[in-house]
């Protein structure tokens, strides 16, 4: 059963879980481990201009976002320097280029390790920003995922999206069966109340340098949950 939607609705955003922590710079890249609670880009209204774009930008003027993350997802996301590196690492992830790897705690426990789930999603417009599964009018979204350790009611888990799709993991976890904890949009209730945030963590990326082409790999180094 999809969790109430007026759940997931901040009247005031819940202030970030820590700050900012800068992994790595030189003149075309900054890789940063973003923390929970925390808005990748500036909101509509006033009270969403904090955000990690906003913030970095206070200490490399010329930043500029290349992907996102959930505001209650934490990890890592590379940032471009100028222009052109900024249309490089773009492309990288239209092209399926880049890698991800996330950590995540999830409800209950699944039979098998490991698995892939291919499950096309697309937005529910009139639940937005839901998303939903939809075999006719999604768009392809393909995870692996195998479990990393197993606890008496959950488990952690590794999620490798080959895809990015809105949502994407939060909602194939929840279609499994075992929805990310904590998860304000797509958990039920136990699920939901078992952490005191979205237990879903970007723990490591991989991407081509932007102007020396060289394939280079970035782990968090920040205790997830």
């Amino acid at each position: 059963m999809m969790p109430d939607i007026f759940r997931t609705t901040h009247t005031i955003l819940p202030p970030p879980i820590g700050d900012i922590e800068y992994v790595y710079s030189d003149e075309q890249i900054i890789i940063v481990d973003k923390p929970a609670n925390m808005l990748s880009v500036p909101g509509r209204t006033p009270d969403k201009q904090d955000c990690l774009i906003h913030r970095v930008q206070k200490r490399f003027p010329e930043a500029r976002i290349v992907h996102r993350l959930d505001f209650s997802t934490s990890g890592l996301m590379v940032i471009a320097q100028n222009r052109e590196s900024h249309r490089r690492l773009g492309r990288q992830f239209e092209n399926r280029d880049t890698e991800k790897t996330y950590v995540a705690r999830v409800y209950g426990q699944p039979d098998q390790t490991s698995g892939v789930l291919d499950l096309p999603l697309r937005c529910d417009w009139e639940r937005r920003p839901l998303q939903i599964i939809d075999h006719q009018l999604g768009k392809k979204a393909l995870t692996h995922w195998r479990i990393v350790e197993r606890l008496e009611n959950s488990c952690f888990v590794e999620l490798s999206p080959t895809t990015g799709r809105t949502h994407q993991l939060r909602v194939h976890m929840q279609a499994m069966g075992h929805p990310i904890l904590g998860d304000e949009l797509y958990a039920h209730e136990a699920a939901y109340l078992m952490a005191d945030r979205l237990y879903l963590h970007a723990n490591e990326l991989a991407i081509n340098h932007p102007v020396e082409n060289n394939r280079m790999t970035f782990f968090s180094t920040n205790k997830p949950f």
